[in-house]
């Protein structure tokens, strides 16, 4: 298991509080041996304020991950380095992504979207309602789908990601995912729940198998996939679907979690979930093989008290 310290970045005064709620671990000030021009480069963005990306990094594959960072971190795949800050005021929950490395991030009444490697918001998408929790984008017809809390709806669909959304009230709806065939799902408590491409209603099912607090749902390539978020026992349950009951067919344990964990992303065989260790925070990200699990493979740690409440990787385009 390789330890990636972001702790690193901070610097002795703590001019990097902007990036992170606190300072993680004593750190060389700026200038002092051992300074890296990387950690100079941050702590004169941060005394700035604001959102800011380092240069060179659009060429990467990047992590956004909501909630930190006065907005959402972003740092490089697979290796964690810090490389971004964006600053977003209000309440930032789950993110998604889609096959062009563009972001979304669900912000109470609205979807903020960023290009990759973007800082300023290239779209803002209103809701009907708030509390907007997770998103899906549809790969076959790029329109994104966002649960909120709204007044007889909680699902609204964004033809294209853009303009108005088609609302609809589903029998449960906490976290969204779409599959290669344009089929959207909906995780719920024990259930889930089922808008087949070119239907106009959700079909329910419900799990068959232990599960716990409901978490992110995800098509990993061959399943629907459903995050189980018992606290000390946190699983992804992949879910085979028949009449009307959705069956654990196979379990992803993700070992080295002793506390909560919030909203997941699978991606390129592995699977990035934020946590924490018996805190009240989920202050670090974990990443694991996948459908492996066990022991984290790498930890992206040291964010101080933020809490993270989701996590996405943004594909580069040039890939």
């Amino acid at each position: 298991m390789k330890g990636l310290n972001l702790g690193r970045y901070a610097l002795s005064s703590c001019v990097a509080t902007a990036l992170l709620a606190a300072c993680g671990g004593s750190q060389p000030p700026i200038g002092a041996p051992g300074a890296t021009p990387q950690s100079r480069a941050i702590a004169m963005h941060a005394e700035r304020g604001g959102s800011w990306m380092l240069p060179g990094t659009s060429g990467q594959d990047l992590i956004y991950a909501t909630n930190g960072c006065e907005g959402a971190c972003v740092m490089s795949y697979p290796s964690g380095d810090l490389v971004s800050s964006i600053t977003l005021s209000g309440d930032k929950e789950g993110s998604c992504s889609d096959s062009a490395g563009n972001v979304f991030i669900t912000n109470d009444t609205q979807v903020v979207e960023y290009a990759h490697a973007g800082t300023t918001p290239i779209e803002t998408l209103a809701l009907p309602g708030n509390t907007a929790l997770g998103c899906s984008v549809d790969p076959t017809t790029g329109n994104l789908a966002v649960t909120f809390n709204g007044n007889n709806v909680n699902v609204a669909i964004f033809p294209s990601a853009t303009g108005e959304p088609t609302t609809y009230d589903a029998p449960t709806a906490v976290y969204c995912g779409y599959d290669r065939a344009g089929n959207l799902f909906l995780s719920g408590e024990k259930k889930v729940a089922e808008l087949a491409k070119g239907h106009s209603d959700f079909e329910l099912f419900s799990i068959v198998g232990k599960v716990g607090n409901t978490g992110q749902i995800q098509w990993d390539g061959r399943y629907i996939t459903f995050e189980s978020r018992t606290k000390g026992n946190i699983k992804l349950l992949r879910l085979q679907i028949s009449g009307s009951t959705a069956t654990v067919v196979g379990t992803t344990r993700l070992k080295s979690i002793r506390g909560n964990a919030s909203q997941s992303w699978l991606y390129s065989g592995n699977v990035l979930v934020p946590y924490g260790n018996g805190g009240q925070f989920e202050t670090q990200i974990g990443l694991w093989k996948y459908p492996k699990g066990g022991k984290v493979e790498t930890r992206y740690r040291n964010f101080g008290t933020v809490s993270f409440h989701g996590v996405t990787v943004s594909v580069a385009p040039s890939r």
